[in-house]
């Protein structure tokens, strides 16, 4: 038989909700496409700056230290930012690695932009998981929570997917020699500014 209680349930979600977990899942696809993203962009990268396969490899991990060094302050930034807030202010802050990336003259300064964008996706993620949490607590939603919640989640796969058909488009589709400024630092800017315009919006 057919579970029509969950399917009724679902469609009893409330407008602002959906939205709200939309735009508090980007975090996620953000997170998700600067992990992807650096297979599709290195080879333009190291092609375009002449970097070695060691300074290829740190492009990489910086990311994953500055996301290390990062995350534990997220539940601290949303006890004193709150969770919506602490989501835009880091939206400005993967807006500062968008340029810096974007605009990056050296190998230092690469590496400074993968550092500030991975800080920005450390706290951003806990935020919206947090965020999320609390919304969906309340007494006519808690039934929702698990569902919301585990939208972040899936968003990272999403996130993935993105930085892979982007790598395509600009280094397959239309090949480029910089690509890997548009795919590093224009990518996180559009996904950082949806989020900060839709967020601002947001309960």
């Amino acid at each position: 038989c057919i579970d029509t209680t969950t399917s009724s349930s679902v469609l009893k979600i409330p407008r602002t909700l959906l939205l709200a977990t939309l735009y508090a899942s980007i975090s996620g696809l953000l997170f998700g496409y600067q992990m992807g993203i650096t297979g599709g962009a290195l080879h333009s990268l190291q092609s375009s700056l002449e970097l070695t396969s060691s300074q290829a490899e740190s492009v990489s991990s910086f990311f994953f230290l500055g996301l290390m060094i990062a995350s534990p302050f997220g539940g601290y930034a949303c006890d004193r930012l709150g969770r919506r807030s602490s989501m835009l202010y880091m939206d400005g802050v993967f807006a500062v690695a968008s340029v810096v990336l974007l605009v990056a003259p050296s190998y230092n300064t690469i590496l400074a932009g993968r550092f500030i964008a991975g800080c920005a996706s450390g706290i951003s993620l806990v935020a919206a998981v947090s965020y999320l949490t609390e919304l969906a607590s309340a007494e006519q939603h808690h039934q929702h929570r698990g569902m919301l919640v585990s939208t972040v989640e899936a968003s990272v796969s999403l996130g993935f997917l993105v930085s892979y058909l982007a790598s395509y488009a600009f280094t397959v589709a239309m090949p480029f020699e910089e690509s890997w400024r548009i795919l590093f630092g224009l990518g996180t800017g559009v996904l950082a500014l949806i989020q900060l315009l839709g967020m601002r919006r947001m309960p």
